[in-house]
């Protein structure tokens, strides 16, 4: 379950969700998303009944992180990576990393 608490660092690993904006469906089925900070377009699998206007969320993997320019690449799980600002994220559930022993 990902928590709506957001910590003022994010880890590689960290499970995160973006809101996304579906712009069009497209005629193969798959729908064109507007994700916040990310100024291209984004194609997913749109949930069931899904029409323009509609919010979706994504949710992925925290790849890279640029504490400089403060934006996250984010592997999404329906697919590829992207970047964008920490400010787009909007909610988070922490990597917890196991000892090995």
């Amino acid at each position: 379950m990902l928590h709506v608490n957001m910590p003022r660092e994010f880890q590689v690993g960290d499970e995160v969700a973006l809101a996304g904006t579906v712009i069009t469906i497209l005629p193969s089925g798959r729908a064109r998303v507007s994700i916040p900070s990310y100024d291209h377009p984004y194609t997913i699998d749109p949930p069931p009944k899904v029409r323009a206007g509609d919010g979706v969320v994504l949710v992925g993997d925290v790849t890279r992180i640029d504490r400089g320019a403060n934006k996250l690449s984010v592997r999404i799980d329906c697919g590829g990576v992207i970047t964008v600002d920490k400010s787009a994220i909007t909610r988070l559930r922490k990597h917890r990393r196991t000892s090995a022993g």
